[in-house]
């Protein structure tokens, strides 16, 4: 049956060319999609999926989105001094170059410079933890000329920070992170201002530890990562509107697939009638079909496949995206489905072909 297969395909190997190519665009275009919303998806959670964190402390009233929580100085006062939490600021700003004006948007994030919330610096230095207006900004910066030494002015506090190190995949909402002290972050809001927090951490599972922020706050909940990532509005629009055109493409590859699998199936209705003529099976003859289909769209994806840990290469950094082979592999295997199930479509007008009649045309 294998053999009767692949030499058919080389026989009139055109036509399974060119139904190769289409599975090839359709799989190369899902992939890459889906390699684009992997990417959008990094750029906009990176930060909070790299804070190995078991769970965040956030006020209960902030619908799980960290910019609309806010807890007081005098509210983590005492947390501060606990080994395993950790508060956190996270704040939008734009920062000016003082070399060229400049203007550059990020997301400040205030933490401890010793804690597990900093992140290892790849160039440069670490913030240390004192008032001196020091930076590790993501290095994405690079792009826009940052170097370490220079010097980012922030307009409305009025602090001129300087780049000390440079730490990499640290973005939030799109933005690239930067890093400051605790302690910078409380002398950028001024004397009549009183500092404030978006978050608490906690390192590990302590029971104990968690209730005691329950105690001293009182008006916050316990959440996870994912449910604050699932609180961020931009994060689910995005998401959403990428996965129904990921969907929207297999569902139109069914279609596409089954017209062309029925059309060459109808062109071949005399040969099977001749074959069942001279003895072949229905099992046989749809067992073929489906042989041929699944070689030509298992080398036709795994070629997709390629070409778009290709794509990887090539597309500038400044385009997120990311290839998860598992995602990927999983896309590839529902392809493979969908182009078996197109071609399942046709080979009711194999099982109904009448000898008689093929013979009959023949003739």
């Amino acid at each position: 049956m294998i053999a009767n297969a692949i030499k058919e395909i080389r026989f009139f190997k055109l036509r399974y060319i060119l139904i190769g190519f289409i599975l090839f665009f359709v799989a190369s275009l899902v992939f890459i999609i889906n390699g684009l919303a992997n990417g959008l998806a990094n750029e906009n959670i990176a930060s909070l999926k790299n804070m190995d964190v078991h769970a965040l402390y956030i006020d209960k009233d902030s619908n799980n989105r960290l910019e609309q929580s806010r807890f007081s100085a005098t509210d983590i006062d005492e947390i501060k001094k606990q080994n395993g939490l950790e508060p956190f600021a996270l704040q939008m700003f734009s920062l000016e170059t003082v070399e060229n004006n400049k203007k550059l948007d990020v997301t400040l994030m205030a933490v401890n410079p010793n804690s597990f919330l900093m992140p290892a610096v790849t160039e440069g230095d670490s913030v240390k933890q004192s008032k001196d207006p020091q930076l590790v900004v993501n290095d994405s910066l690079k792009e826009e000329g940052v170097e370490i030494g220079d010097e980012l002015y922030e307009e409305n506090s009025g602090v001129t920070f300087k780049v000390v190190g440079f730490t990499e995949k640290e973005t939030y909402s799109h933005t690239p992170v930067v890093f400051v002290s605790l302690e910078v972050w409380e002398g950028m809001l001024g004397d009549n201002v009183e500092p404030f927090y978006n978050a608490i951490v906690i390192k590990n599972e302590q029971p104990e530890l968690a209730k005691m922020v329950d105690k001293a706050v009182n008006h916050g909940i316990w959440v996870s990562t994912e449910d604050v990532i699932k609180g961020m509005p931009s994060h689910q629009a995005e998401q959403t509107s990428l996965n129904m055109m990921l969907i929207f493409l297999i569902v139109i590859a069914v279609f596409v697939l089954a017209a062309f699998f029925y059309i060459m199936t109808i062109q071949k209705l005399n040969q099977f009638g001749v074959l069942k003529a001279i003895g072949a099976k229905n099992g046989f003859l749809v067992g073929t079909t489906i042989l041929q289909v699944f070689f030509i769209s298992s080398v036709s994806i795994s070629i997709a496949i390629g070409f778009a840990k290709l794509m990887q290469v090539l597309l500038p950094s400044s385009m997120p995206f990311v290839f998860n082979p598992l995602l990927i592999f999983a896309y590839a295997g529902i392809l493979v489905l969908v182009s078996i199930l197109g071609a399942l479509f046709s080979t009711r007008n194999i099982i109904k072909v009448d000898p008689k009649d093929a013979i009959g045309r023949v003739e």
